[in-house]
């Protein structure tokens, strides 16, 4: 099977139009600032609001081209590309026949996004409850091949654990996570024990997507001197400090050794960052070197931590140039899985050439678990298969 492990259904506002009711509830919100609380708010998070340069100045100098509205160079996006898109399933099916994909996973970050920097927590978890709604009828009929992926908000586990259930019955095989902590408590708590345990009764998988792994900065490193094309660049530096900080604590902190089914998906958050993360963890093991034993204590379990890497979680490049999975797949191919990121602008309207081309020198049996081996065998360790 070829599985897609991220793509897009993100219709925009326009989701809100069946229901209208919800829409009034909603604060109307300023998308320029939301759109600088994304892209600039993790090195600006200290930093007094007050202070803050203008949104004039943080916004991407190509924010047209992003979304559409100016002419975009040559290399950046694909024909028919957007940041959103009918959410049309029929479409989507006879997309993937063109393109020889059996199935994939679906995601609309819309509800996300309305409720993410809202107080009003009920509200947000009705905002996303009712997006997930919308996702879960758009591809009503199709979810032998369209999967929804569930958002979900982590402030109530029985809540959420409800909404999973609701949502696995309406066909989702994943649900998403964040590196941003509940209040005072990180996912590899404990307390998040039963959401693990769900997952793998449930048959799905984390998803931990790009836009909820913020970083942390000294607020002087916001003082850039009014050079805010250098303020964006130090932002996106350091995409993968909380990733980082989510799987030590998961692997240190035992949520593998107590749920070694649970699988987490890292999806277009970069892939220069992982082999070395990974081997960092393997250096801090006691067994393997008595300095760690020393500084860090005694490391209690059987598997080495890139062991519950290679078993426990997969992570997917861009489509991109500069995110190839070759050198990854040499060293990790249990972990590298394939994605189009279709409809955004950085993903590609014609995936399997272009990794034809990529892959040309990589075996096949590695380019058969890249393309669909390697997430199959998550769904089959819990013991639901992907349907074939």
């Amino acid at each position: 099977m070829i599985i897609d492990v991220d793509s897009h259904f993100e219709p925009g506002p326009a989701w809100l139009d069946d229901f209208p009711e919800l829409r009034a509830k909603i604060p109307v919100h300023d998308t320029g600032a939301i759109t600088t609380e994304i892209l600039a708010g993790e090195i600006l998070a200290d930093v007094p609001r007050d202070e803050w340069p203008s949104v004039e100045h943080l916004v991407p100098p190509g924010v047209g081209m992003i979304v559409g509205t100016e002419e975009r160079p040559e290399g950046y996006g694909y024909e028919g590309s957007g940041m959103h898109n009918t959410g049309d399933a029929a479409e989507r099916i006879a997309w993937l026949d063109q393109n020889g994909i059996d199935a994939e996973a679906v995601i609309c970050l819309e509800g996300m996004l309305n409720a993410r920097f809202l107080e009003d927590r009920a509200l947000a978890r009705e905002i996303i409850t009712t997006s997930n709604t919308w996702m879960a009828d758009a591809v009503a009929g199709y979810t032998d091949r369209l999967f929804p992926t569930t958002c979900l908000d982590f402030s109530d586990v029985d809540v959420a654990i409800a909404e999973m259930t609701r949502m696995r019955e309406r066909g989702s095989r994943a649900f998403l996570i964040s590196t941003i902590p509940v209040p005072g408590v990180p996912m590899h708590h404990p307390q998040f024990d039963p959401i693990w345990s769900a997952a793998t009764d449930l048959g799905m998988i984390a998803y931990l997507h790009v836009g909820y792994q913020p970083a942390r900065f000294d607020p002087a490193w916001g003082n850039v001197a009014g050079n805010y094309d250098l303020l964006r660049h130090l932002a996106v530096s350091q995409g993968a400090q909380s990733i980082e900080l989510m799987l030590n604590g998961m692997v240190f902190g035992g949520t593998f050794e107590r749920h070694p089914e649970v699988t987490v998906l890292i999806a277009e958050c970069g892939t220069h960052w992982f082999a070395g993360a990974v081997e960092y963890m393997d250096n801090r093991d006691s067994r393997k070197d008595v300095t760690a034993s020393i500084y860090l204590g005694k490391y209690p379990y059987e598997l080495k931590p890139s062991e519950f890497v290679r078993r426990n979680v997969r992570i997917t490049p861009l489509p991109r140039r500069h995110q190839s999975p070759v050198r990854l797949l040499e060293e990790y191919p249990e972990c590298v899985v394939f994605s189009t990121d279709y409809t955004h602008n950085e993903g590609c309207g014609t995936p399997l050439a272009y990794y034809d081309e990529v892959l040309a020198g990589v075996d096949a049996d590695t380019k058969a678990r890249f393309f669909g081996g390697n997430i199959a065998e998550s769904y089959a360790r819990m013991g639901d298969p992907l349907p074939v």
